[in-house]
């Protein structure tokens, strides 16, 4: 066979199998995503392939004259017509919608865009359109076919029913924990290894329980953190009850108290350390020098018992953890209806950065997690505020924003701490259920 022939016969192979690579890959994640995120493929899709014609009709054009190479070039003797530019663009699908990434042309710039801005959510088949410039001579436009404030969120760590997603034991202290997603679709992180305290706050039904799913469920997977977990009402340790280093549902600060003695005995053992390793902080955890997650719910409970030396001695072993822990590898979370002065002293309140506010009744309320709420453009004292919805200023962010939480619901979490109890083990069995009434009075006839 001539060198030609095996070349004609060749030639289609190879471009199929081309064209195979170009489509198989979109192909599978297209069927692999959710129902949400073929939604946005697909509008991606559409205004990638309207584009051209629908900036020639509104003008986004620009004409760019034949060089002088071109021009020397041409034998033709036909006068060279302008070359037409357009804006080009990608487009990066998401849950929401989809973000398109453009270069600036002569002449069309941002302020172009933002004229045009309803005819283009238009021809995209969305509801709103963001523009901003991430640096000179780029333009970014982020499309919402949903909006995320009223989209529900399934959580990563589970499907739609509940089945477990994610194997326990193989997420880290450094893997990035989602917790809600701004107004604008961005999502909003935690990272328990580069981070330092946090509190959430919240009326009842207002969200924060399934905020604090998500937070647990991820450390409750993490190979080298082990979670402390104080709860007089059993709503957040339930789940946990099994799988936790540490739970306590004392209603007295009594066993809450011995067990933030035990915490800062730890941290005074890990002060060497710091000697060892030439460091004024612990930031690598394993599972022999863990991450100490430190969850307490109702915190109002212990620090406001009637009993005031006990409360005043909770009060002092939660701010030297509060105000000395980060730096010993304690994270330490604080829930509660309304985290007011009378619950947390500003010592303490000072040392948690992340917070978190769901409805509260009050603009009181909200300002004693965000002091300048006041001038702030968003609040938690809105009574019409959605259950889920929240105002969230975690380490890192500049300004706080509005933001709907990753949906967890507590079902779910049984469900992955039933799979921990599958691959390794339970810490301790649930309690036993208390006899009724007609119970207790069976047994004792018995």
């Amino acid at each position: 066979m001539s060198q030609i022939g095996t070349f004609v016969e060749a030639a289609p192979y190879v471009t199929g199998a081309a064209v195979a690579a170009r489509y198989s890959v979109p192909l599978a994640r297209y069927y692999r995503a959710s129902p949400e995120l073929r939604q946005s493929i697909k509008a991606a899709r559409r205004a990638r392939r309207s584009w051209k014609t629908f900036c020639e009709m509104a003008g986004m054009t620009v004409q760019q004259q034949p060089g002088l190479l071109a021009q020397m070039t041409n034998t033709s003797g036909k006068k060279l017509e302008p070359h037409v530019l357009i804006p080009p663009i990608r487009t990066i699908p998401d849950p929401f919608g989809f973000t398109a990434y453009s270069r600036a042309l002569p002449n069309i710039g941002l302020a172009d865009w933002d004229k045009i801005r309803d005819h283009i959510a238009d021809q995209w088949g969305v509801s709103r359109i963001k523009l901003w410039q991430p640096q000179p001579g780029y333009i970014n436009a982020r499309a919402y076919l949903r909006e995320p404030l009223d989209a529900v969120m399934p959580s990563e760590l589970t499907t739609i029913d509940g089945s477990p997603l994610v194997k326990p034991g193989s997420l880290r202290a450094d893997s990035d924990i989602t917790l809600m997603y701004s107004e604008d679709g961005d999502p909003i992180t935690v990272n328990l290894a580069r981070s330092s305290h946090g509190a959430i706050q919240g009326v009842t039904r207002s969200g924060k329980s399934i905020t604090v799913n998500t937070l647990l469920a991820h450390a409750a997977l993490m190979a080298d953190v082990q979670t402390v977990i104080i709860d007089p009402n059993l709503g957040a340790v339930a789940p946990w009850w099994r799988t936790a280093h540490t739970v306590n549902a004392d209603i007295s600060p009594d066993g809450p108290t011995e067990i933030l003695r035990a915490i800062r005995a730890e941290m005074d053992r890990r002060q060497g350390i710091f000697w060892a390793k030439r460091t004024d902080k612990i930031t690598d955890f394993s599972p022999e020098v863990p991450l100490i997650l430190l969850v307490i719910d109702e915190v109002s409970n212990y620090t406001n018992w009637g009993d005031k030396k006990k409360a005043e001695a909770f009060r002092a072993e939660l701010q030297a953890v509060a105000s000395q822990g980060a730096k010993f590898g304690v994270r330490l979370w604080l829930l509660g209806q309304k985290l007011e002065a009378s619950v947390l002293n500003t010592a303490t309140r000072t040392n948690l950065t992340s917070r978190i506010s769901h409805r509260v009744d009050t603009m009181e309320d909200f300002l004693h997690l965000f002091p300048d709420g006041r001038d702030l453009e968003v609040n938690a004292a809105d009574r019409s505020m959605p259950q889920g919805i929240g105002i969230a200023a975690v380490q890192g962010m500049t300004t706080p924003l509005r933001a709907r939480s990753v949906y967890l619901p507590t079902e779910h979490c049984w469900t992955i701490a039933d799979a921990i109890v599958d691959a390794l083990g339970e810490v301790r069995p649930l309690p036993a259920p208390k006899l009724t009434l007609a119970a207790e009075a069976a047994e004792r006839a018995a």
